[in-house]
């Protein structure tokens, strides 16, 4: 039976065996739809010349329904939801990217997370590392760049408690489905970032922490971002796999430079040496990343979500962040959050008495 809905669409060709992401999109490219995929005539599938005999049978054995249903009905107890290919709420620059997830299931709010810097690194860290990956979060996260990293211990876990203490959204991209958390250990954090961002994987409920999966995870915590930092890894590890992801997708990486004798400062200077922006604070990250701020402020004018509102309000007098909320009608967190992207961006400056006013060209 076809599926009902387009999620349920989405979610039977995402579990089928031995397709892959990038199977998937050659698909939707040649039917259009998932519900096309499953629709098609038996001899349209077997004539496809890119899908092996696997491929076609498994297309051809039709929807798990029962297990779809499952799902559904697990993101629904959790309060999660999985956000589809199509799906207006899916983040663009993970939908750029060679092989985005069919569907990401998502626990928190995707909402206005660009723009997004990933901080990844090693699971044991040194003080020096702890302490530049949690510092670095924060500020950046204060002036409004969210941070996305992978709930791992180390490195990660300090990007996301960094993060907590700044004012964006942060992500976690776990290897594993929303309802298992790995580490443990870290399920109160898990709850801490999605009261403040959201959790995010490509892989359903009941998904196992496998160690296949972390590699595969890695190229999400790149594409959701416009930058990668690299803060203590060695040569041969996950941080330097998400490096390399963001290479290929065309996203800038940097990284924080370490003890010349310890192992975990090799990844950092490796890349350092190959022409990687080395990182000392927040600063020479948003100069790094400012192109690619002015562009989302660009496409964010064209949305339903325009903040020229902000712009209006600031270009005659200047407004202060409580003014704001009042008028947008939205809490100060919000309020704070839309007008440090907008200064972030050069379309508002800071003034005496914590207020903003437009810049010149932008009111």
């Amino acid at each position: 039976m076809i599926p009902i809905s387009s999620t349920q669409a989405w979610i039977s060709l995402d579990l089928l065996p031995a397709i892959g992401p990038r199977t998937a999109l050659r698909l939707i490219r040649t039917f259009r739809s998932p519900e096309a995929v499953f629709a098609a005539p038996a001899e349209r599938i077997t004539g496809l010349d890119y899908l092996n005999a696997r491929q076609k049978a498994a297309i051809l054995a039709g929807p798990d329904e029962n297990r779809v249903r499952q799902i559904l009905q697990t993101l629904d107890a959790m309060g999660a939801r999985a956000v589809c290919l199509d799906d207006p709420a899916y983040p663009e620059p993970l939908r750029e990217i060679h092989d985005p997830p069919c569907v990401l299931y998502v626990k928190g709010d995707l909402k206005d997370l660009q723009p997004a810097v990933a901080i990844v690194g090693t699971r044991s860290p040194t003080l020096y590392g702890r302490e530049s990956a949690c510092r670095l979060a924060r500020d950046l996260s204060s002036q409004g760049v969210s941070i996305v990293s992978g709930l791992a211990r180390g490195i990660d876990r300090e990007a996301h408690l960094g993060a907590l203490q700044g004012i964006a959204r942060t992500v976690a991209v776990l290897g594993s489905g929303l309802d298992v958390i790995y580490p443990p250990e870290h399920r109160e954090l898990s709850e801490s970032v999605v009261t403040a961002g959201a959790l995010v994987s490509e892989f359903p409920p009941g998904t196992r922490p496998d160690a296949g999966n972390f590699p595969r995870r890695n190229r999400i915590i790149s594409g959701l971002c416009q930058a990668v930092v690299v803060v203590e890894a060695s040569l041969k590890s996950g941080a330097m796999i998400t490096a390399r992801y963001a290479l290929d997708q065309g996203r800038p990486v940097m990284a924080v430079p370490g003890n010349i004798t310890n192992v975990r400062s090799q990844g950092p200077h490796q890349l350092i040496a190959q022409g990687a922006l080395l990182v000392q604070d927040a600063s020479d990250v948003i100069a790094e990343i400012a192109p690619q701020v002015s562009c989302i402020l660009g496409r964010l004018k064209q949305s339903p979500d325009s903040p020229d509102d902000i712009l209006t309000m600031a270009s005659g007098s200047p407004v202060s962040i409580d003014e704001i909320a009042t008028h947008l009608d939205i809490d100060t967190m919000e309020a704070t959050r839309r007008v440090s992207r907008l200064e972030l961006a050069g379309a508002i400056e800071r003034i005496a008495g914590n207020r903003f006013i437009t810049r010149s060209g932008h009111g």
